[in-house]
This record gives structure tokens, C-alpha cells and sequence, in this order.
């Protein structure tokens, strides 16, 4: 019976031995790595051959994006509002003679340049409002107001001259 254990006991004391040699070699294959990127960790003769690699770390913080996916939706929405009352409004004042204009800016029977002039210099001006905003102030959301104040106007009235000329159709 003795003789059995012993032979467990030998195959243990391998099986040991040859994980200690394998952490070993593992661990000064991390060493080895560690000193390529730590100078520090080398040796005398092994900082003549070693690689070096500088990791630098900036103070400044990154600042934030100004113009990505989200102003540009909403810029793009406000654009497309603001087409779409203009061009209502163009096609509603050629078609009835009953149509006028309801913004005092533009006068009651605008040419279609001055539609277009007055309407996107606005809306140029909403979105750069909305760009410095958001600049200024980047952890907040304010910079939406401009734009989605401009969709929703140029959207209402896009829509009550639909009705407008839908009225005076009948």
C-alpha cells in the first residue's frame, strides 16, 4: 500500500513542479514586457537594448463636439420646416389672390426672393444662436431651443396655409 501512495505522491510533487515552472516563465515573460514599456524595471544591461515607449497624458480636457448627429437633425428638421412654409406661402399667394403673407417683416405680398432671403437669414441665425449655446454651454440642452422653436413655427404655419389654401379652394 505504501508503495502506491508514494507514486501519487511523486506525481503530485510533478505536476507542482511543473506549474511552478510555468508560472515562472509566465511571470518573467511579464517582466520582460514590463521593462520594455518601464524603463525604470530594467536592468543596466538590458536598458542599452530596450524599446521605449513614452505614454503621455494631457491637463487639458477634450473638448466637446459642437456640430454632430444631433444639431444636425435638428438643424436639418428646422430647414426642412422652413422650406416647406415658404414654399407654402410662394405657392398659396400665386394661386389666390385672396392669400397674404402674416409676417409684418415681409409685408403683405412678398416676392419669392424675399420669402426665401428673410426666412433663411432667420433660420441662419437661430442655428448659430443654437451653435453658440452649445458651445458656451455644453453639458446642457438649451442649445435646442433655437432650432426646434424654429421647426415648430415654420411647421405651424406650413400647416395653416395648407388650411388657408384648402379654405379658399372650396
Amino acid at each position: 500500500m505504501r508503495g502506491s501512495t508514494d507514486l501519487a505522491g511523486r506525481a503530485r510533487a510533478r505536476v507542482t513542479f511543473f506549474v511552478f515552472v510555468l508560472v515562472m516563465l509566465i511571470s518573467r515573460q511579464g517582466a520582460a514586457q514590463d521593462a520594455a514599456v518601464f524603463p525604470a524595471l530594467n536592468t543596466p544591461a538590458e536598458a542599452q537594448h530596450s524599446q521605449h515607449v513614452f505614454i503621455y497624458a494631457t491637463s487639458e480636457p477634450k473638448k466637446p463636439r459642437i456640430l454632430d448627429r444631433k444639431f444636425f437633425l435638428l438643424a436639418g428638421m428646422a430647414t426642412a420646416a422652413t422650406v416647406l412654409d415658404v414654399a407654402t406661402t410662394s405657392h398659396c399667394m400665386s394661386t389666390y389672390a385672396a392669400c397674404q403673407e402674416g409676417n409684418p417683416l415681409l409685408g403683405s405680398h412678398p416676392s419669392q426672393a424675399k420669402l426665401y432671403g428673410v426666412s433663411f437669414s432667420m433660420l441662419a441665425g437661430q442655428l448659430l444662436a443654437s451653435a453658440w449655446i452649445r458651445r458656451k454651454m455644453p453639458n446642457r440642452h438649451l442649445w435646442m431651443i433655437p432650432p426646434i422653436v424654429a421647426t415648430g413655427g415654420h411647421g405651424l404655419a406650413a400647416a395653416l396655409n395648407v388650411r388657408t389654401m384648402h379654405q379658399l379652394s372650396q
